[in-house]
C-alpha cells in the first residue's frame, strides 16, 4: 500500500477506484480539505482526511465492499504510517465501516443527532450558550437552525440530565439536536429517538 495525495491529476480515477458519485464541485471540495488515497495494486482502495487539529483521521472505502480483514489490514497500515501522539484515533460515518469497526476498536465518543422540524437552508452563525440543569451549567452552541451539545467533554452521563437536557432543547424551536457523547450513553440517547451520525475509535499500535 502506499499513500497518494488526491490532486487534479488523479482525482478521476479516485473517483473512479471508490465509486464515489462526486460532481464537479463535490471534486473540488475533496481536493481542498486535503484527502489522501490510499492504493493497493494500483487502484484507491481507500482514503482518509487528515484533521491534525484534533488529532484524529477521517476514513472512507466510498461504495467497496469490505469485510473486517480488510478494514484491519488497512487500518493498521495507517497506524504504522502515521504519527498521532502514541495512538491513531479514527472517525468514520459509513454505517456499515461502523458495524465492522465496532467490533474491532474501542469507540472512544459518538455523534447523535435529532431532527425535530424543517429549516430553512444557509449557514447561520453558532452562539455559545448555557443550560441550567440540576445544579450544573452545561455549555452547548446553538444556531437557527441547529443545537450543538459535547456531553463527552463536559463528563455528563446522568440519564435524567440528559432526558431534561433534550426536553430543554426540544422547546428552543430548533431543526436539528446534535450530541457529542460518551458510548456508555448510546443505548439511551437511541431511546429518546436520536441517531448516529459518526463514531470515533482508538486504534493501538501493534
Amino acid at each position: 500500500m502506499k499513500i497518494e495525495k488526491i490532486d487534479n491529476d488523479n482525482i478521476k480515477e479516485y473517483i473512479k477506484d471508490l465509486g464515489i458519485d462526486a460532481t464537479y464541485e463535490d471534486e473540488k471540495s475533496i481536493i481542498n480539505v486535503d484527502t489522501f488515497g490510499v492504493r493497493e495494486e494500483d487502484k484507491f482502495l481507500f482514503s482518509f482526511t487528515s484533521l491534525p487539529e484534533e488529532d484524529l483521521i477521517s476514513i472512507t472505502f466510498g461504495k467497496k465492499k469490505v469485510d473486517s480483514d480488510v478494514v484491519k489490514r488497512c487500518i493498521n497500515f495507517l497506524n504504522n504510517s502515521l504519527s498521532f501522539n502514541g495512538h491513531l484515533v479514527v472517525q468514520t460515518s459509513d454505517k456499515k465501516l461502523m458495524e465492522i469497526m465496532d467490533d474491532l476498536y474501542r469507540v472512544k465518543l459518538i455523534f447523535v443527532t435529532k431532527k425535530v422540524k424543517n429549516c430553512e437552508e444557509g449557514k447561520f452563525t453558532l452562539k455559545e450558550k448555557y443550560a441550567d440543569i440540576d445544579m450544573r451549567s452545561i455549555k452547548y452552541f446553538c444556531s437557527k437552525n441547529d443545537i450543538n451539545c459535547n456531553l463527552y467533554s463536559q463528563n455528563i452521563q446522568d440519564e435524567d440530565i440528559i432526558k431534561k437536557l433534550d426536553e430543554f432543547f426540544m422547546e428552543c424551536n430548533t431543526g436539528n439536536i446534535f450530541f457529542c457523547i460518551i458510548p456508555d450513553s448510546y443505548d439511551y440517547m437511541m431511546s429518546l429517538g436520536y441517531e448516529c451520525v459518526s463514531k470515533r475509535y482508538v486504534v493501538d499500535y501493534e
